[in-house]
């Protein structure tokens, strides 16, 4: 009885560690999930949200496909065709996207439409 306690009681100190555990994406040396700007925070508006998947990126309703990357020093260029929900490859827009990692948690994002964002890690 006691050993079956001690083994239960082993476990439960395994699984908190698990359930923080996160993975890192196969595209950017970052955690996967979700990214918003650092100045607004993690309760920014919906739209400033980056999602950095397993090999994949999106924004929003957005999905980006990978098309390419290519590592620039500490950087990474993106091409990515950004597809809206509900539509289909041939509706995407392609765009070059350009993500500076700081750390782990963190990286600055910019592309043709916007300025270099440092976003910051919220899940």
């Amino acid at each position: 009885m006691r050993n079956i306690a001690s083994t239960l009681f082993a476990l439960g100190l395994l699984l908190p560690g698990a359930a923080w555990s996160q993975t890192t994406s196969s595209v950017l040396p970052v955690l996967t999930g979700a990214y918003a700007p650092a100045k607004g925070g993690c309760d920014a508006a919906a739209a400033a949200f980056i999602y950095v998947e397993d090999n994949a990126i999106g924004a929003n309703k957005t999905a980006g496909k990978v098309l390419s990357v290519k590592r620039d020093g500490g950087s990474y260029v993106l091409e990515i065709l950004w597809i809206e929900a509900g539509s289909d490859e041939s509706d995407g827009d392609r765009d070059t996207v350009r993500i500076e990692v700081k750390d782990d948690r963190s990286f600055y994002f910019s592309n043709t439409a916007s300025k270099k964002t440092l976003m910051q890690w919220c899940s």
